[in-house]
């Protein structure tokens, strides 16, 4: 149709039907996708997108049978989550991660797997997967931007069953983007303290976490893993400024995780030192201690202790954070 001389998308009818080839692909109907494509090709095999759409189609149409052949629950589920990875590996090989093929196929599958976790939950197929079963329902509703759901779902995980690392940083996430930002910073937080090798950063674009890996490649340009001091960094930035009241039993926790962090840091080379991940986990644990001591349980000495340890682990860190961001510790009269 002609608007005010202008040519519409409507009018060419190659977009129209790459659009719905597209549609066919998130619906799951991949043969038909790539039956449209194929249509497509026929006519102009250069037009923007039939390349991008044909690949995906026809990767996912391979596995269609396979998918039918399956029982629905987990093992749909996590079949598609599998062939998903595998997926991500060959669109980044052919330069895919960008088209609308991509974004449908994610929608469709990530879609389809939640609904088959969520089959496998309600129907207790395996108790003992009931975690891991949550955990992957949440990333599926996260990956689609249903955050509230995500939120849901990783909560009943954390209080029904137990918390990690991955849970923790997922749920921050989720949080960040339903506007709860300081309980998405505290929870980022206490997920890089309990392990930061099992978050998947690719995961994660909230904007704190976006601005603390910048910061972290400028001060650690050399880190063997950015994540290790992603919980130093915010600290340090005051990007994760949300602070947590610690009970006994936590502290008696952090505190012997630092003793046994110290006596394997107290062994090592410097080499070693720089080579591993203990520095930036020593670190960030005096950190929570450093917060426990001047702003829930004040203790002169004690902060004193921490200040001077942190200055002999990495003075360059500390030397101009504690002059611009700390006072000294005031004495008790």
């Amino acid at each position: 149709m002609d608007r005010d001389g202008q040519l519409t998308f409507s009018d060419d009818p190659l977009l129209v039907g790459v659009n719905a080839a597209h549609q066919l692909i998130e619906e799951g109907d991949f043969t038909g996708a790539v039956k449209k494509i194929d249509e497509l090709l026929s006519v102009n095999p250069e037009y923007p997108g039939l390349a991008e759409g044909y690949r995906t189609a026809k990767f996912w149409n391979n596995r269609q049978r396979e998918i039918a052949r399956l029982d629905r629950g987990k093992q749909t589920a996590d079949f598609l989550m599998t062939q998903w990875e595998i997926f991500k590996a060959y669109a980044q090989e052919k330069n895919l991660q960008n088209s609308s093929a991509y974004k449908s196929a994610m929608r469709y599958i990530f879609f389809t797997a939640s609904e088959n976790y969520k089959t496998a939950f309600q129907s207790q197929e395996s108790t003992a997967d009931n975690f891991d079963l949550l955990l992957n329902l949440g990333l599926c509703f996260l990956t689609l931007g249903e955050y509230r759901q995500t939120v849901e779902t990783l909560e009943y995980a954390r209080s029904s069953y137990r918390s990690s690392a991955r849970l923790l940083s997922l749920l921050a996430e989720a949080y960040y983007h339903t506007n709860e930002i300081p309980k998405s910073l505290l929870l980022f937080r206490e997920a890089f303290s309990i392990n930061p090798a099992e978050i998947e950063m690719g995961l994660l674009k909230a904007k704190p976490i976006q601005e603390t890996l910048v910061a972290v490649a400028e001060k650690k340009p050399s880190a063997a893993d950015a994540r290790e001091w992603v919980p130093v960094i915010g600290f340090i930035e005051d990007i994760f400024f949300v602070k947590r009241q610690l009970n006994m039993q936590q502290v008696e926790g952090i505190r012997r995780e630092i003793y046994s962090l110290e006596k394997s840091y107290q062994t090592l080379s410097r080499e070693r030192i720089e080579n591993s991940n203990i520095a930036p986990r020593l670190i960030n644990k005096y950190l929570w201690m450093l917060d426990y001591f001047e702003f829930q349980q004040y203790n002169f000495e004690s902060l004193s202790e921490i200040r001077s340890r942190l200055m002999q682990i990495d003075r360059q860190l500390f030397e101009e954070f504690f002059k611009k961001n700390r006072k000294e510790p005031k004495a008790p009269r």
